[in-house]
């Protein structure tokens, strides 16, 4: 190997090791859905008494008003003791397509659960997203339910244990030396919109984590995180259609 080929190399791994540390593997985000409420973060004896004794029974079918909150995008260097500020997102794509299949049956007997899904925009809730401001913008889109689910996400990368092979010509070019990851959660509450009574929690969560060649870092970062993302949105939407049929048939019940 010529000397400028060595020099290639070493400069190339000096590179590639200044910029990312071990990958250490990502870590399940932790959402914070009290931020949406004062109420929800610090429940009185008074308050939680009310809330047990409470008999909310929506009727079905119903129109189901869905607000997505996101927190800020995941990177290899946030931090998860940052607190996320959560803003008001309008699903788009296969996951607005997902929320939508809620209004179809499986069945030709099945009578869905939901007739139509609005989507609460910034338009409807300005500023701060609050329970009581995407309740109002539910009552204004005319739906009883509220849906508010939040995503939160931790992406990490760094070299793996293949990394060593990095100090060889081969290795650098051949050698998976590098690994990415993504988590995503989503946790939802289902709300009555008149009353504020939460009827029910859904959740979703997706990890998805591979090892690559240097060269290929970026690209598999943004895959994993498409991946980790519908996977959990997904997740999170066939929850919800169970809970909101089992509500339907509660309420259906004598």
């Amino acid at each position: 190997m010529s000397l400028s080929i060595v020099n290639v190399v070493v400069v190339g791994v000096g590179a590639l090791a200044s910029c990312a540390p071990s990958y250490k593997g990502v870590v399940k985000p932790g959402v914070k859905m009290n931020a949406l409420s004062p109420e929800l973060e610090s429940l009185t004896d008074q308050a939680i008494e009310t809330y047990l004794k409470a008999d909310v029974r929506p009727s079905f079918p119903t129109v189901l008003a869905v607000a997505k909150l996101a927190g800020p995008p995941a990177h290899a260097c946030y931090s998860r003791n940052e607190e996320p500020a959560a803003a008001l997102a309008v699903p788009a794509g296969d996951e607005a397509a997902g929320w939508r299949k809620l209004t179809a049956a499986t069945s030709n007997s099945e009578t869905p659960p939901v007739e139509q899904v609005q989507f609460v925009t910034a338009l409807l809730a300005p500023g701060k997203p609050t329970l009581k401001s995407l309740r109002d913008a539910a009552a204004m889109l005319h739906a009883p339910l509220l849906l508010v689910y939040m995503q939160d996400d931790d992406a990490q990368e760094g070299y793996n244990d293949l990394a060593m092979a990095y100090w060889t010509f081969v290795g650098l070019f051949c050698v998976p030396g590098n690994a990415v990851g993504h988590y995503t959660v989503c946790q939802a509450v289902l709300v009555d919109t008149r009353s504020g009574f939460i009827l029910a929690t859904a959740q979703g969560e997706a990890k998805r984590e591979e090892n690559v060649l240097p060269g290929a870092v970026s690209i598999a970062w943004d895959r994993v995180a498409r991946q980790a993302q519908a996977e959990a949105v997904a997740q999170l939407q066939a929850n919800t259609l169970e809970t909101l049929r089992a509500l339907a048939s509660s309420r259906a019940a004598p």
